[in-house]
């Protein structure tokens, strides 16, 4: 397991890390297992390859960017392991409550920290490891997204492109063939064709009409003779997932 401290105070980031080294410790010593520990004192380096860690310590309250928005960027950089908000100085329970953020991924603890917080902390990191959130990877000339499923309303073809509707408001667009993006969405099966041109995200379906669907974006497209019922069975797929969980 790797697990990264991002804590801008040496004392704490220090008593951190050795607070994770007994739990490494613990872990040794009842599952065969390691954990190995970045530490950072800047968000910059920080912030070089977050998606590599299994769980993320954040504590940042002497810069211009504090613990609530490294988090933020962390999510927008496409983070879905569990980032533990640590508490010292900022009430981040209230901030991230101010910010309207409602992922599944942030956790909080407060300082000091107490090993037995911090212990069962770790086992939901491990827990995590065994269901993670799956994510498609959009790499754009621009850069690179980590897409949930509902983070996708629609891809369209254009040209040897992809665009790659995000439900920010955003377009990534991509290199990619329709046929393989589309093998890659198997991972979400809320995405189905409704045209050899074009996939939608059954979750952000505002209407349909007689070979049309309206998204939440307020974008419309025709619905093809071959995929009349796609969505149908798409939604089929969806609920009998649901059912089985």
């Amino acid at each position: 397991m790797h697990i990264a401290v991002c804590d801008d105070n040496i004392a704490d980031r220090k008593q951190t890390e050795r607070l994770l080294g007994r739990q490494s410790d613990r872990f040794f010593k009842d599952l065969g297992e390691r954990i190995y520990i970045d530490s950072y004192g800047n968000i910059d380096a920080f912030m070089q390859h977050p998606q590599m860690y299994h769980g993320l310590f954040v504590d940042m309250v002497n810069s211009d960017v504090d613990g609530c928005q490294v988090a933020k960027m962390l999510l927008a950089d496409g983070v879905t392991n569990p980032i533990v908000l640590c508490s010292s100085t900022i009430d981040y329970r209230k901030r991230i409550a101010d910010e309207g953020i409602n992922e599944p991924n942030i956790f909080f603890l407060d300082k000091p920290i107490k090993v037995a917080d911090l212990t069962a902390t770790m086992d939901e990191i491990r827990r995590w490891m065994g269901d993670p959130i799956q994510t498609l990877e959009l790499r754009g000339q621009h850069g690179t997204i980590y897409a949930k499923g509902d983070d996708i309303i629609c891809v369209i073809k254009k040209g040897a492109e992809l665009c790659v509707h995000l439900a920010d408001g955003r377009i990534q667009v991509i290199m990619d063939d329709i046929y393989n993006f589309y093998d890659q969405c198997a991972i979400f099966p809320q995405i189905c064709p409704v045209a050899d041109t074009t996939l939608i995200n059954i979750n952000h379906i505002a209407k349909t009409a007689f070979m049309r669907v309206t998204m939440d974006n307020q974008s419309t497209y025709p619905v093809t003779l071959t995929y009349r019922n796609s969505i149908k069975q798409a939604r089929e797929i969806c609920d009998r997932i649901a059912k089985e969980k």
